[in-house]
């Protein structure tokens, strides 16, 4: 049997039934006061804190500010989700102003609140690895990097940007920028084809999805508390550390990235269109292959219908000589029936092979237009691999 998360769940009065049922899925400790709780912390390793709101959320997000301002250890690196019945933006503002890692209404299945808080301790694990990677590559480049201006790491951007072909790529390399300026971001890029939300890890965290895709319309910039979130009309970024302290810092940053955010928005109207040509042509393609098929049906159709015709067309003329003989005819009324029947049937054939012409010059226009476009697609077959080896 799997080992069970170890959750420490706060109230002050008597669980909810949401929070209940959380013993079949989590390992849960419950503490009924904020002493208890710092006790809990102490002598185990938990996963997250759970606040489980009933009536009163100011209070519980009181809980949640003295736990993310504690000078306690125990507490500093711990998530907190809270268990709200009522998850109004404003209540998700207010909480996620506080820290929160989470804010899940408790309208939500038991199956949905479950993954919601096992993908916040999945964050919570990626983002440990990632900090240790992200000191170990820092300390690298730091010296390398000492020189490098903003408007350089912005340029660098730009450049890179042109190698992207998706969004996961474009985001990564956007977060690698982002941490010339030392700042913590959630994204979410919008394009044509898919919506991606994504960390710095590569995860995407539910809470802070919800929240770009909610304030995606409240202008440029949108601020609450020191964390600020840059619109353009196909990027969202949620920068959590500005540097409201630092007035000449601050306008920096906000301008930086910004310029950044623009570079995002540029690439992913490059790689929509790229995505579209590729799906006009692929529809080309199979056009010309639906094409080819009709016009070889057609050819072996015209091929029968010519050779019923042709053979109507002698049985008729045999018919006709075969009762000549009976009609009493004179040899040269004879001599010019036969002549009538002759030109009637040279007639036919000369149109069945126009037909064929024509039918011979259709198929050679296709089989043109499907070898141009194979080496269309050859040559930017060619190109992306030369693409991917420099």
């Amino acid at each position: 049997m799997a080992k069970k998360y170890e959750v420490l769940v706060f109230n002050q009065e008597e669980l909810s039934w949401h929070a209940s049922e959380l013993n079949a899925y989590f390992q849960i400790t419950v503490c009924h006061s904020f002493k208890q709780l710092i006790e809990c912390a102490s002598t185990k390793d938990y996963h997250f804190i759970l606040i489980d709101v009933q009536q009163n959320g100011a209070e519980s997000i009181s809980v949640l500010k003295h736990i993310k301002q504690s000078s306690q250890v125990c507490l500093s690196d711990i998530p907190v989700v809270l268990l709200v019945q009522n998850n109004s933006l404003e209540t998700q503002l207010s909480a996620y102003e506080v820290g929160v890692d989470d804010c899940i209404s408790t309208l939500e299945p038991i199956n949905v609140i479950v993954t919601r808080l096992k993908s916040t301790i999945y964050n919570t694990i990626a983002n440990k690895q990632l900090k240790t990677q992200l000191k170990a590559a820092t300390d690298v480049a730091m010296t390398a990097m000492t020189n490098t201006s903003d408007l350089g790491c912005n340029i660098q951007f730009l450049l890179d940007s042109h190698q992207c072909e998706n969004l996961d790529q474009l985001g990564q390399l956007l977060f690698q920028s982002l941490n010339h300026y030392g700042l913590t971001c959630s994204l979410q890029m919008r394009g044509r084809f898919a919506v991606k939300n994504m960390e710095a890890n590569g995860m995407e965290k539910t809470m802070e999805s919800q929240l770009l895709s909610e304030l995606k319309g409240k202008g440029r910039f949108f601020d609450f508390g020191y964390r600020t979130v840059v619109n353009y009309s196909s990027v969202s970024l949620l920068v959590k550390n500005m540097p409201l302290d630092d007035e000449l810092s601050y306008g920096r940053i906000k301008d930086n990235v910004f310029a950044l955010v623009q570079g995002v928005e540029a690439r992913i109207k490059a790689i929509d269109t790229q995505s579209s040509l590729h799906e006009e042509r692929d529809v080309q393609a199979n056009l010309l292959v639906e094409m080819k098929q009709e016009i070889q049906q057609l050819d072996q159709s015209y091929k029968t219908l010519t050779n019923n015709v042709a053979g109507v067309v002698n049985e008729m003329a045999t018919s006709i000589e075969d009762s000549m003989a009976t009609l009493l005819l004179t040899e040269e009324q004879e001599l010019v029936l036969k002549g009538h029947l002759e030109q009637g049937r040279n007639t036919v054939c000369d149109y069945f092979e126009k037909g064929a012409g024509m039918d011979d010059g259709l198929k050679d226009i296709i089989d043109r237009v499907f070898l141009a476009h194979e080496s269309e697609v050859q040559l930017q077959q060619s190109s992306n691999s030369l693409k991917k080896t420099a």
